[in-house]
């Protein structure tokens, strides 16, 4: 997976006038793997001979709208570090990634490759101009200069409030299958994908408890009791105790 940001300065919504946008894609093609055609869609041989679960955990445009939606709704970066003049102008973010290799489990290396990205940015430095008696945004070219105050012309990390860690786990015939490759997701009879936060870790008597950012499933007959989601749970915050230094290059 290869992944890229570009930057764009609009005018922030009248809703939400202290707050930038951040949106995310994925593209497919059939150099990744011979069940997408040139359009990035799903090939309808291919489709036919692979489980309903692992064709949800494929299609291009549930995986954008799942990964999308986790990095909103899990509150993770506090939008209104992309503002730049309220009401005026803000930052939207593109976070654009290639797949180069499908050979399963394409959500989670979605979702960490936005969450990477997003952790390595660096917000230019801007300032403020008035252009036929409005004021636009415009980037700063030249060094960082440390003298300045303002942290929107000064450029910037953006802070996260949360680290969004997935882990997918395949159902085949009772037994749990973790980080299932492209051939064990044909055959699986139900995936499940948990979000957990690397940054909410606490260990208490020998076992890892944290917050759970998101959880969806496709198939039939996957976590059918409380048990299972238990399991599930741990597994992915293990995935989480191993990538949070890494994420956060600790």
């Amino acid at each position: 997976m290869i992944t890229g940001i570009t930057l764009q300065i609009g005018t922030p919504s009248p809703s939400t006038p202290t707050h930038g946008e951040i949106d995310v894609s994925v593209n497919f093609s059939p150099l990744c793997g011979g069940q997408y055609n040139t359009a990035g869609r799903l090939v309808h041989d291919e489709y036919e001979q692979r489980s309903f679960a692992a064709n949800a955990y494929a299609d291009p445009q549930s995986i954008e709208s799942f990964v999308k939606r986790t990095i909103i709704s899990s509150n993770m970066i506090d939008l209104s570090q992309l503002c730049i003049l309220e009401g005026k102008a803000a930052w939207k973010v593109d976070v654009s990634c290639m797949v180069v290799n499908h050979d399963g489990n394409v959500v989670d290396a979605f979702l960490l490759g936005v969450v990477a990205a997003l952790m390595d940015l660096t917000l230019p430095r801007v300032k403020m101009e008035k252009v036929d008696g409005q004021e636009v945004a415009r980037i700063v070219d030249g060094d960082f200069d440390e003298s300045k105050t303002d942290s929107a012309q000064n450029g910037q990390k953006i802070e996260f409030r949360k680290l969004c860690v997935p882990l997918t786990i395949g159902f085949f015939k009772g037994k749990m299958l973790v980080d299932p490759s492209l051939e064990e997701e044909s055959l699986c009879d139900g995936m499940i994908t948990v979000v957990v936060d690397g940054m909410s870790l606490n260990k208490d008597d020998g076992v890892l408890s944290g917050d759970i950012l998101n959880l969806t499933k496709s198939g039939g007959g996957v976590l059918t009791s409380m048990e299972e989601i238990a399991a599930c749970s741990q597994l992915a915050f293990g995935r989480a105790k191993e990538l949070e230094p890494i994420l956060l290059q600790k």
